[in-house]
């Protein structure tokens, strides 16, 4: 293709507006309806005439819900509702900049309404919204459309390409060179260190450790901040920003509440902030890293040479810019409360994470001692992917097996007893197959302990009374016990598959199932699509006009490495980060950028524009809600939660604190170019 600038056609404008729709919508998915039409009277009446009792018969509402359970497993499933329903951060009410979800709100009549407003948490919603729905529909006719067309990240990229192909706006051409080009080729290894990764989380290995650092803490509230800052980085380094960011934020809600933190925004912030700094370290700590480090052929080793020192530049300051702007002490208090909880009750598999991490391990080894090769990543860690999942396979298939002796076989309810693999679904905020599910923290209960029965029966009687509730929740959400053999977790599962053989597969292989279902699947069809359209960009002129105005940024090294460092911060809150890096190393890659005086025959120019991007994709995603898919997965964690931060109040605290830490990053930057050029 010509480098000039071409001329802009009518499918070149197509072309940059579907784009921008396309990310649009996935930042706010929303719902098409399908114009089939149901009438409510009809199908309730229907519903009645087929089951008469159902109503008025529990087991035909047990299972309706949830598979038979056991008396035991009933009663958790009952605290889990009421610890889900009933959940805010702090205690006594709202707390400054974390607001509870409006369906906590009181009414009109002044009661407190505390309905979950996610169904699939409550069980006692559906028979409530039956026989509401039953009312209603014998006194009118209501029409409704249940079926329906969501366009989310993994529907809509998608179908704007296919878009595209169909006005013949890209050909081709273009989807062949998005599928088969380098950077598409990071997903590869992103989705095989996410298996290994979330293998290890399904262990309990990292709420092991942060009930550890919490007791560990002695009840400096500064020392617990610093050890779970500290904690959140280690994690996001070594692992990714997901793990941190599913596993983290929901132990944080819960954490708060037993502890009687007045807020937790501030570990909150931290954990989001440093998920997302620490995961500048590694190669595999984030996509968009990935995805710059396949397109210029950078190394494990290379890579970590040239970002360690401004990750770590960024997270001290950080951390010393977080306790500057959370000073007071309602954020950290001096004295927080030692939950006393046996951080060994939180690990499900001790062998397995034992396993797990020497597979992580050995796997990051390897790509260190092969990374002098040029060996495609996908190739060193693909095996130890496959080791992990012969070991679960091994385990679900060894614990099926002892099921079968004991002369039962295991019920759903049994399955998830001690795996917990299945985790409330996360889609608030429509990222359903990203943040899928986000886990519930696990928590030990001692079995038919009179405490919670008590409580349990405190909160049926004060079902209407917010705060009696809200303290039964909070005393429910973290129980004593010492004894190993009455520990189970609370993280059952309220959504039950529909397809039996989904159902069978989930009895039989529990392990795997929940590994499944928190696996990043929607990541493959987002970037390639992504990758697609960005190419189609290239081909209608794009990225020729946007890498003309990339070499007025680019004078010297120094003036480049912040130029575009702040300029892909800036498009993070436009375009999400991901695509925002896979558009910028196109425009960085294209001719007319890297064939341009200013950077021809000026490696360190180019080499700051690359690390500068780096820097802001990972510190980008800091600044808005909206401007990474760690973002927006932390917000639909905590909305599940009944928790909610806001738009506003999550820039406002960012603002306080991100600018000065980009600034320190990009200024390490252009220190190693100064040295090494």
């Amino acid at each position: 293709m010509d480098t000039n600038e071409t001329s802009l056609t009518a499918h070149s404008w197509l072309s940059v507006t579907t784009f921008l729709v396309v990310i649009a919508i996935v930042i706010r998915p929303i719902r098409i309806p399908l114009p089939i039409p149901v009438f409510n009277k009809a199908a309730t009446t229907a519903a009645t005439d087929a089951a008469p009792d159902a109503s008025n018969d529990p087991s035909r509402q047990e299972t309706q819900t949830l598979p038979t359970l056991s008396e035991t497993d009933h009663f958790q499933v009952l605290c889990e509702d009421a610890i889900s329903n009933n959940s805010h951060i702090g205690v006594g009410g709202a707390p400054e900049a974390v607001t509870p979800h409006p369906s906590t709100l009181q009414d009109e009549h002044g009661q407190a309404n505390m309905g979950d407003p996610l169904p699939a948490n409550n069980l006692n919603n559906n028979d409530s919204n039956t026989t509401t729905e039953q009312r209603e529909g014998s006194q009118k006719r209501r029409i409704h459309f249940p079926f329906g067309i969501t366009l989310n990240i993994a529907t809509t990229p998608v179908l704007g390409v296919l878009f595209l192909l169909a006005t013949k706006s890209i050909n081709g051409q273009s989807v062949r060179d998005g599928i088969m080009g380098e950077p598409s080729s990071g997903v590869e290894p992103f989705a095989v260190m996410a298996y290994i990764c979330i293998s290890l989380d399904m262990t309990g290995v990292f709420q092991y450790a942060a009930f550890w650092i919490s007791r560990r803490g002695g009840g400096g509230g500064q020392r617990i901040f610093l050890a779970f800052f500290l904690l959140s980085s280690i994690m996001s380094g070594l692992a990714s920003n997901d793990v941190v960011i599913l596993t983290m934020t929901p132990f944080l809600v819960y954490f708060s509440q037993a502890v009687e933190l007045a807020t937790p925004i501030a570990f909150l912030m931290a954990e989001l902030q440093t998920a997302n700094i620490a995961s500048m370290a590694l190669y595999i700590g984030n996509l968009t890293n990935v995805v710059v480090c396949q397109a210029y052929k950078i190394s494990f080793v290379e890579y970590s040479a040239w970002m360690l020192l401004p990750c770590i530049a960024s997270i001290a300051a950080c951390y010393m810019m977080l306790r500057l702007t959370f000073r007071k002490e309602k954020y950290i208090p001096k004295l927080i409360k030692t939950p006393l909880v046996d951080p060994r009750s939180c690990l499900k598999d001790p062998a397995g994470a034992v396993f797990g991490l020497a597979v992580l391990g050995c796997s990051l080894a390897c790509l260190i001692g092969t990374s002098f090769a040029h060996i495609s990543v996908w190739m060193v860690t693909g095996p130890f992917a496959l080791v992990a999942f012969a070991r679960d396979c091994w385990y679900d298939m060894r614990r099926h097996r002892r099921g079968l002796e004991n002369g039962k076989e295991n019920t759903t309810a049994e399955v998830v007893a001690l795996e917990d693999v299945e985790m409330n679904r996360v889609d608030a905020a429509g990222l359903p197959e990203i943040a899928v599910p986000a886990q519930s923290i696990v928590l030990p209960i001692e079995l038919h302990s009179p405490i919670l029965v008590e409580q349990q029966l405190k909160e049926t009687a004060n079902a209407t009374q917010g705060k009696e509730v809200m303290a039964t929740a909070d005393e429910a959400a973290i129980p004593f016990s010492s004894e190993a053999e009455s520990i189970r977790s609370i993280a059952l599962s309220t959504q039950i598959p529909k397809n039996i053989y989904v159902g069978r597969f989930q009895r039989r292989f529990p392990l795997l199932y929940g590994i499944g279902i928190r696996m990043p699947w929607a990541i493959l069809p987002f970037t390639l699509s992504m990758f697609i359209m960005v190419e189609g960009l290239s081909h209608s002129g794009w990225i020729a006009i946007f890498a003309t105005w990339a070499t007025r940024l680019v004078p010297n090294y120094v003036a480049a490495t912040y130029a575009i460092g702040f300029v892909s911060v800036l498009l993070c809150n436009l375009f999400n980060n991901v695509p925002m890096t896979i558009l910028v190393a196109r425009i960085l890659q294209h001719p007319n950028f890297a064939s341009s005086p200013l950077t021809m025959g000026k490696p360190e120019v180019v080499r700051g524009c690359v690390l500068a991007l780096v820097v802001g994709s990972n510190l980008g995603a800091c600044t808005t809600l909206i401007s990474s898919l760690a973002g927006l997965m932390w917000d639909s964690v905590l909305r599940s939660k009944n928790s909610n931060v806001g738009f506003w109040n999550f820039f406002r605290w960012n603002m306080g604190v991100m600018p000065v830490v980009i600034f320190v990053a990009l200024s390490v930057v252009a220190i190693e170019l100064t040295v090494v050029y």
